[in-house]
């Protein structure tokens, strides 16, 4: 049987289809001690740096090869990633899955019983859309899927 042999009908459109790997989040107390590591020991690049959800939550990329790391600094006890930090101790937050269109992956995520966190899209980092799906549904990892903002038209 091959890779993709019984594709077809049953699953979602193409357009709610999986397209890559956004990025994988890693959860910490502060991440600048992390940058400095894995920019030293692996040749990361560092990338980007975001304020989100009103300033709680500090997120830094870094660029590894092909893959974007995404380091999530909560700076607010009350925060998601604090709650996570207490429970759990730093590493693997989630992982982040683009898709080109989020509602049309949720409604499949919903159709195919996955529980969603998120019922509607919210902002991201960089302009994107996010929906995180509950790891219960899903082997016990966070999921989010992320659609990118759209690009400008081609001129003319």
């Amino acid at each position: 049987m091959s890779e993709h042999e019984g594709e077809g009908g049953s699953g979602p459109a193409d357009s709610a289809r999986v397209t890559g790997i956004a990025h994988v989040a890693i959860a910490v107390r502060a991440a600048d001690p992390l940058v400095e590591s894995l920019v030293g020991a692996l040749g990361a690049v560092r990338g980007t740096e975001e304020l989100l959800d009103g300033g709680a939550l500090r997120v830094v990329f870094l660029h590894l090869g092909p893959l974007t790391l995404e380091l999530l600094e909560p700076r607010s006890p009350e925060h998601t990633v604090a709650r996570f930090l207490a429970r759990r101790g730093e590493g693997l937050h989630h992982l982040s899955l683009d898709v080109e269109d989020l509602e049309g992956a949720l409604g499949s995520c919903r159709r195919a019983g996955v529980e969603l966190i998120d019922e509607t899209p919210r902002p991201g980092a960089h302009g994107t859309q996010v929906a995180f799906l509950h790891p219960k549904s899903l082997g016990g990892v966070l999921l989010e899927l992320c659609q990118r903002g759209k690009t400008d038209p081609p001129p003319g």
